[in-house]
């Protein structure tokens, strides 16, 4: 079994590139499962109905946020209608689903998605004591956490910490991809999928925007670069027998390729 996830769509420019190539990717890397971190995907914060529709006819599975999650009141008035989309758990008294479940030839899969503490909002609860109690909650043969979280530390803490009850843990939000993926007991874990978006930008964003607002401290609008985007994510293998993780692989398709 293998599951194709790809790293935060920041905006028009990564949404188109994902809406192009998924159906290559898939192929490609047999995908069972695909899925796809939404987080940015609406100009750059949170996701709208339309993307919803947008990234699911292309060919993804299941949907994940982060800490946009609620930054479009369009789809957060209806939000548990969407059924393949996951929101951050530790998020207290948010609407939406907090699992996702896909059956896939007989291997039930969960997808969680969990924001970290460190470099965040204080808002949110511990990302390990609410995994402990999605335990209590999740019937599933493989769990897959898309950990939405700033520090390089806590990710890996995090993936050490449930390394041996959890399948696969994939980081995202930095919106650069690591080099760093391994297999921790059974369990598949990179620091960072990267983003799907534009190449040519800073995380995403117009470079000339954040010169502005940085070095001259001058009152910008966030916007996202335009420029043709970079492809991120990662492969993993599940052992269907074991149901564990046998491999994970980067997955990188710049512009210029």
């Amino acid at each position: 079994m293998n599951i194709l996830f790809l790293g935060d769509v920041v905006a028009k420019s990564g949404r188109e590139a994902v809406v192009r190539n998924l159906a290559m990717l898939k192929e490609k890397y047999s995908a069972d499962l695909t899925v796809v971190n939404a987080e940015n995907a609406a100009h750059g914060k949170g996701i709208t109905p339309n993307i919803y529709k947008e990234l699911m006819e292309a060919g993804a599975d299941v949907l994940t946020l982060g800490n946009h999650a609620y930054a479009k009141k369009e789809i957060v008035q209806n939000m548990d209608r969407y059924t393949s989309l996951v929101r951050p758990a530790n998020i207290p008294g948010g609407k939406g689903r907090r699992v996702v479940y896909k059956d896939i030839g007989g291997i039930r899969t969960a997808v969680v998605n969990l924001l970290g503490n460190v470099f965040m909002s204080s808002e949110y609860t511990s990302p390990f004591a609410e995994m402990e109690k999605l335990f209590g909650e999740i019937k599933a043969d493989v769990i897959l956490v898309d950990f939405h979280a700033e520090a390089t530390s806590e990710k890996i803490l995090f993936a050490e910490y449930f390394k041996d009850r959890l399948t696969a843990v994939i980081g995202t939000h930095t919106h650069v991809q690591t080099a760093d993926e391994r297999i921790l007991n059974g369990c598949a874990y990179i620091t960072d999928a990267g983003m799907c978006g534009p190449y040519d930008s800073i995380l995403g964003r117009d470079k000339d925007e954040i010169t502005a607002k940085v070095l001259r401290q001058e009152h910008t609008h966030y916007k996202p670069s335009d420029g043709a985007a970079i492809i991120c994510g990662a492969v993993i293998r599940i052992d269907e027998t074991t149901k564990r993780a046998a491999a994970i692989e980067r997955v990188q398709i710049r512009p210029d390729s």
